[in-house]
Parts: C-alpha cells; structure tokens; sequence
C-alpha cells in the first residue's frame, strides 16, 4: 500500500519549524475534517486520521527524529518486502525471522482501522504483532528465567488497564498471566533480542583461501551482523514507544494520574492554609504568662554598659568641659536634660548628648519604669473593679444608725412614761 510522506499531508518544507508544523496541520484539519465533508466522509475520515498522525509524530523531537532517519524505509512499507511471508530481504532460503522493513508498515495509523477488538483494530494488529516478535524469541535457545518473563507478557484486549493501581473496570493484569500492560510496554521498550542475525553474512568462510582471507571476511560478516542486529533492536524499541502512546489504555493511565495529582496538590494546598490560619487564630487568642513578663533588660544593660559607656566619646568630651556661669546669658532655649540631670551650653552638646548610648539607655530604663507602673495601675483598677462588681452582686447588711435628734426624741419618751406611771 503507496504511503504520502508526513511532509507532503501537511504541505511543508522538511526543514519547517514547529510554528509552520502547526499552522499547516490547522489549514489541512479545516480541509479535511469529517464534519466539512458530508458527502465524503469516509475519505476524509481517513485522510483526517492520517494527517493528525503526521502532525503528532513531527510536532515530537524524538518521533521526528526517528521518521527522518527511517523516512525511506516507513515510506516503501510493503513495496520493498520481499515473496517471504515475514517480509525477510532474500538473503538465506531457510530464515523466516520478522525484518526490520516489516517494522516500518505499523509506524502508521493506517495499519489498523479503529480502537477496537476487531480483527483490523488497534489491539488485534498490535496483538498479532508483538506475539509473533515474542514467538520468534523463543526459538532461539535462552534461559528458562528470560523464557518465562516472555510466555507472561500479553499486549491485553480494549478493556485491560494499563496497571494494577487503578481503579474502575478490570484489574490491569491480563488474563492467564501475571504480568500488567505496564510490564509488557517496559519489557518491548528496552528490548534485546537474542536473535545472531548470521543470515546477514555476505560470506562463506569456507571459501576463504587462507588464514588472512578468512579473518577479513569475519570481520565483514561480523560488521554486518551488528549493524542488522542494532537497527532491529531499534525499530522494536521504537514501535513500543509509539503504540505505547497511542494507547488509549496508557492515555487513561496517564490522564488518572495526573488528575489523582492535581487532587494531591489542592489537598496539600488546603491542609497548609489550615494550618496557618490555627496558627494565626491561636497567635490571637494568646495569653502571656507571668514568668514572661520578666525584664532582662536591665541585666544585659548591666553586663553592656561598659561597652555602651566607650561608644559615647562626644558625651565625654562634652561633660570634661566647665559647667556654665550662673550669670551667663540664657538663649532661651532648653539646654537641661531632665533624664541624666544635666545641663549644657547648647543645643548641639544637647543633640550630641541625646545621640549617645549613656542617653539612650536611661531613656529606655525611664520607659521600662513608666510601663511598669502603667501595669500595676492597671492591675489595681482591674482588682478594684472586681471587688465593687463582687459588692453588688453580695451587698453586706448595714447596720442602720440613729442620728442624735433620734436618740434625744427617744430618751424625751422614756422620761414622760416613767413620770406618766
């Protein structure tokens, strides 16, 4: 079956950047998309498909890549396989291994119709496929240990998840086997096979005519070998890759995920707002205990004061100087400072003095004092307030007492019933 070259779907150069990649897949995708041809749906179903498929390999580095490098090979599809069922170039009669050319047919949507179980759907082609890699392994002689890791491996059916983590439909594991898709994409992915690839020889050793000829000629043979063996190794490893991305098991594997992580990260998100905002209301509702309203200030003053003392050199030359005459004529400025009990002959040696360290930590002891007594007036009225609330909530009974006009009246009334009797 005749295969358009990518470039030529999309109408771009082979050298176009990703920005022309994407505009041109928008301009064909308009063309072609089956909702704007009812009368050739079919067609442009196909051709949609294959377009697509071309933007999602190009607009890949590596899937780009790998099609520039095999773009020939991808491009002869079935026209180069030779009468060989396997599509094996005829290079020995008897050797019906898979070749690397048969590979090239399934990088492409159009090796299958549809993402079903169908016996031309994605899962039976793919199926088929890797069964038959799989089988071709196991006829060469290998471990019983790598025998039984490829009789477990199964490419599954629509329905298979991709591992066993999931949840929902059906485990992922397929059925007979104990190995998950996940299992499988990761054996293909690294794939070695165990495959000599000795049909590759181009000569017959027996042939050679003496020891020098016969070594040139396994150094050829062994040259082709590998060469044979790494560009199959390669093709296998590849084709996993891109089955495994168009996978819509892997693609619902991939989707589950990242959701489960996106609900992972709001939840880390809301358990840390909580938390702050406990912290912030427990921060509101603190109370200081007495132990922390001790002062140290006065004991670090203490052990930094002879430090503090050296700091003010301006104070000292300042005090060394004579103290000002009583008569001498007042500025009319305050030129005393209050807190250290000082007096000075201007107001710079006043703002120098202010600066100080001496100054400022007798500011601050005055400050610390004032706060001191501002909380045990503050603790009084609090303690006053709660003793007349206590008085009015249990009034004491008074004793009622008679004036001196009473008590008079009352002895006047006790003498008249005596002189009455």
């Amino acid at each position: 079956m005749a295969r358009t070259c990518y470039y030529e779907l999309l109408g771009v150069e082979r050298s176009a950047s990703d920005a022309e990649l994407k505009k041109a897949y928008r301009r064909q995708a308009l063309v072609w998309h089956p909702d704007k041809n009812h009368g050739n749906v079919e067609e442009a179903t196909q051709v949609f498909a294959e377009i697509k498929e071309a933007y999602e390999t190009l607009s890949d580095p590596q899937e780009r890549a790998w099609y520039d490098n095999h773009r020939e090979q991808i491009l002869r599809g079935d026209d180069y396989v030779q009468a060989d069922p396997y599509g094996q170039p005829d290079m020995s009669a008897n050797v019906s291994f898979m070749s690397t050319e048969t590979l090239m047919r399934f990088f492409s949507v159009t090796s299958f119709h549809g993402f079903d179980d169908s016996p031309n759907g994605f899962f039976a082609v793919y199926r088929n496929l890797f069964t038959t890699l799989r089988d071709e392994e196991l006829q060469v002689p290998g471990s019983p240990a790598e025998d039984d890791i490829l009789l477990n491996l199964d490419f599954g059916h629509a329905h298979t998840l991709y591992d066993d983590g999931e949840s929902g439909r059906q485990r992922g594991r397929s059925a007979g086997t104990g190995a998950t898709l996940r299992d499988f994409y990761n054996f293909w992915t690294t794939f070695g096979t165990r495959k000599t690839f000795g049909w590759f020889d181009r000569y017959r050793l027996a042939d050679a005519e003496n020891r020098q000829i016969r070594r040139l000629m396994e150094k050829e043979n062994r040259h082709l070998r590998e060469k044979a063996r790494r560009e199959f190794v390669e093709a296998v490893q590849n084709l996993a890759a891109w089955v495994r991305k168009r996978d819509p098991r892997y693609k619902y594997y991939v989707d589950h995920k990242q959701r489960q992580q996106k609900l992972r990260e709001e939840e880390r998100r809301r358990c840390i707002a909580e938390q702050r905002a406990a912290v912030v209301e427990d921060a509101s509702e603190y109370v200081r205990q007495e132990w922390e309203e001790v002062d140290y200030t006065n004991i670090l003053d203490e052990h930094l004061g002879q430090s503090d003392e050296g700091d003010a050199v301006p104070e000292a030359a300042a005090e060394a100087k004579e103290e000002p005459a009583a008569d001498s004529p007042s500025t009319g400025e305050d030129l005393d400072c209050a807190i250290c009990n000082k007096s000075f002959k201007s107001a710079a040696q006043k703002a120098n003095h202010e600066k100080s360290n001496k100054h400022q930590k007798a500011v601050r002891e005055v400050r610390r004092e004032m706060l001191r007594e501002e909380r045990e007036m503050a603790k009084m009225q609090k303690q006053q307030q709660q003793q007349q609330q206590n008085e009015t909530a249990n009034p004491e009974p008074v004793p009622q007492q008679l004036s001196d006009s009473d008590e008079i009246l009352e002895q006047m009334i006790q003498e008249l019933t005596l002189a009455q009797a």
